[in-house]
């Protein structure tokens, strides 16, 4: 050594080294970004045609125990009641999903899937009346309740009505002509707390005696225009179908009465008096 010492110089990034870096690292993120976004949505579908396809599974259980009469779409004074078997008045037991919840072991988690699982969390299980009456209101599959088991709401399915507009409502398995084409449960969206939620009980028909939807969907408006119903995936809404299925059906399919109406035979129709 001839006693010189050798100075080692530490080297940090330039601002343009660390300016590329950054663009590399944006770049890769905004690659990365919608293909999760995508595969989000993917395994949310996923969920959502699983529980179509366990709520038809009860659906058919519950017919097959109750001599082929269908699961109630939203009828008054039929009997249900809670996790403690204590019975439940109106409006709760006029909706659909404390009655099929035996038939699920009471689990109301299959109902409430992916986002509106946090929402059934909230409704406190501590608390058998609170959430009662809540998961009551936004299983994220909504009932076709006017077209099939009937809607007291809109139009109940007793005789003077079917002597009226004919047999419009399926009240027994028997009875349904296309069951593979007949929706039964669709994705649906409501208002809870001033938010839209992703769920309801019921939905309403495009058409009625007229058209009750708005002319296009449009996520921003309130759910009730486009009769709760929510495409939510690509446009697209999940479907169980009549005969047990679940799949996806397009804007034009949910708009499409033919989907909705035992008797529809086109996608515009409407009911009319015999």
């Amino acid at each position: 050594m001839d006693g010189r010492c050798i100075h080692y110089v530490r080297r940090g990034f330039s601002l343009i080294e660390l300016l590329v870096t950054i663009s590399i690292i944006s770049l890769l993120v905004g690659i990365l970004l919608p293909t999760l976004s995508k595969t989000k949505l993917k395994a949310s579908f996923v969920n959502e045609l699983n529980t179509g396809r366990q709520l038809m599974i009860a659906y058919k259980i519950y017919a097959s125990d109750n001599n082929g009469q269908v699961l109630p779409g939203y009828r008054y004074d039929f009997p249900a009641k809670d996790r403690t078997g204590r019975s439940l008045q109106h409006p709760i037991n006029a909706r659909y999903p404390w009655r099929i919840a035996p038939y699920l072991g009471m689990n109301f988690e299959i109902l409430y899937v992916n986002k509106n699982r946090k929402l059934l969390h909230s409704f406190g299980k501590d608390n058998e009346v609170n959430y009662a009456y809540g998961a009551s209101l936004f299983p994220s599959l909504a009932a076709n309740s006017v077209f099939v088991g009937g809607d007291d709401q809109v139009l109940s399915p007793n005789k003077k009505a079917f002597k009226t507009f004919g047999n419009f409502a399926v009240i027994h398995e028997s009875q349904a002509k296309r069951a593979s084409e007949l929706i039964t449960f669709i994705s649906a969206r409501s208002i809870f707390q001033e938010k839209i939620v992703n769920g309801f009980y019921r939905t309403d028909p495009p058409y009625l005696n007229k058209r009750m939807w708005s002319a296009s969907w449009n996520h921003e408006e309130e759910p009730s225009l486009f009769g709760f119903v929510h495409p939510r995936y690509n446009k697209k809404s999940v479907a169980a179908m009549f005969d047990g299925h679940a799949q996806s059906l397009s804007l034009d399919q949910i708009q499409d009465m033919r989907y909705w109406a035992n008797n529809a035979d086109r996608p515009d129709w409407v009911l009319e008096k015999k």
